[in-house]
């Protein structure tokens, strides 16, 4: 049911979506043609994508206990799971550009998985970047990862994220330019997720949420956030959501081609 509801939404999406020519705001203007549109390759691309291609061919097994759960017990290849978990490579360079473009001081990012996302936002820009993720095991994968690439700017965080974002926040109330919401996929956790970073977001900050039309849930929760009076510009990509807090713009919704 959840993939006809997604399918059903992307022929909406595909519909409603407007391209360019349909863009009035100058500053979302700026953004599709500096992180949309943006036809350049970096360097570290092709190094982040090699370490992708080995965890994809990893035999080596890897246990966890699932988090969700708290009981269900995992063993499986890193191969399957990186299969599984990964953010997409294009996902991947829009962050890289998005980062790139906005140029942030400090970004959070909740869901580690194995680590090729961390590193595509830390070869971005020299921000410095907090990563959060519940299992161990894997936040050990995703170390091994950035070792190999030589990354200086990321700090993990371990511990089930509903626990250690508010404890980090409180404890360092930092300004966000960044947060990159992409953990547990349901309505609560989203929610729990957007008014937890909330207080800490910079004005000119943005937060980016993953697979905002995977579920109904998901698609429950984008919609009750970019109605949200803190958020003036949203912006839908279908696959990635991002809101803005720009006191300088009015309030709109932007749904654009990608």
């Amino acid at each position: 049911m959840e993939i006809l509801f997604s399918l059903f939404q992307r022929i909406k999406h595909f519909f409603k979506a407007k391209g360019a020519n349909g863009i009035h705001s100058p500053f979302v203007f700026e953004f599709y043609n500096e992180v949309l549109n943006h036809p350049y390759n970096f360097y570290a691309f092709s190094e982040i994508e090699d370490q992708r291609d080995l965890l994809l061919e990893s035999k080596n097994i890897i246990e966890y206990q699932d988090i969700g759960t708290r009981k269900k017990h995992i063993k499986t290849k890193i191969s399957t799971l990186a299969s599984k978990s990964l953010m997409p490579r294009d996902k991947d360079v829009f962050l890289f550009q998005l980062c790139h473009w906005m140029k942030p001081n400090l970004v959070v990012e909740l869901g580690t998985s194995l680590g090729i996302t961390t590193s595509y936002i830390s070869k971005a820009y020299p921000a410095t970047i907090y990563t959060f993720e519940g299992i161990k095991a894997i936040a050990d994968e995703a170390i091994q990862v950035w070792q190999k690439l030589k990354t200086q700017n990321i700090q993990l965080i371990l511990g089930p994220i509903e626990n250690t974002l508010p404890d980090f926040l409180s404890k360092n109330n930092p300004k966000i330019d960044i947060a990159i919401v992409d953990a547990n996929h349901s309505y609560e956790a989203t929610m729990l997720n957007f008014n937890t970073l909330l207080e800490n977001m910079n004005e000119t900050g943005c937060i980016v949420f993953d697979d905002i039309y995977w579920s109904k849930d998901m698609a429950k929760a984008w919609n009750e956030i970019i109605k949200r009076p803190e958020i003036t510009v949203s912006i839908d990509l279908f696959h990635l959501g991002l809101v803005f807090f720009r006191k300088s713009s009015l309030k709109e919704n932007f749904c654009i081609h990608w």
